[in-house]
């Protein structure tokens, strides 16, 4: 028996520092090397989400391309360079207060026009302190 995955997500663990800023860029790319294509039919960005999850699967904190959403998402906290598939993702000390512990993330590149959506990176995300 052959096996086949069309789950395109690489796992990564991350640690943040409580209550310092946080800074992330990552650049997307196929397996080939090639720049993985985050554009959409009418030739902008896809929307990007990075969210990160207690133990119960409960958001406690998400950062979003979006320039208005509800809390927990941070808004304007992720800058999407559709040309090269960059996405950086950050924010101020302010809001990073979540407690130490270890919870689970993902990030996400969506998009209602062309009906997308990839989960490119998932994993484990620590958050230590002192």
């Amino acid at each position: 028996m052959t096996k086949l995955s069309v789950d395109i997500a690489k796992k990564y663990d991350l640690t943040a520092r409580r209550k310092d800023s946080f800074y992330l860029k990552i650049a997307l790319s196929n397996d080939d090397g090639t720049v993985y294509n985050i554009t959409n039919s009418a030739n902008s960005a896809y929307r990007a989400d990075f969210n990160i999850y207690n133990s119960n699967d409960e958001l406690i904190l998400a950062f979003t391309s979006e320039t208005s959403a509800q809390l927990p998402l941070i808004v304007n906290s992720i800058a999407v360079t559709k040309e090269t598939a960059t996405l950086v993702i950050s924010t101020t000390a302010n809001n990073m207060g979540i407690y130490t512990g270890t919870y689970k993330y993902k990030l996400v590149v969506s998009d209602a026009t062309d009906n997308e959506t990839n989960t490119v990176m998932i994993g484990k995300f620590k958050v230590v302190d002192i």
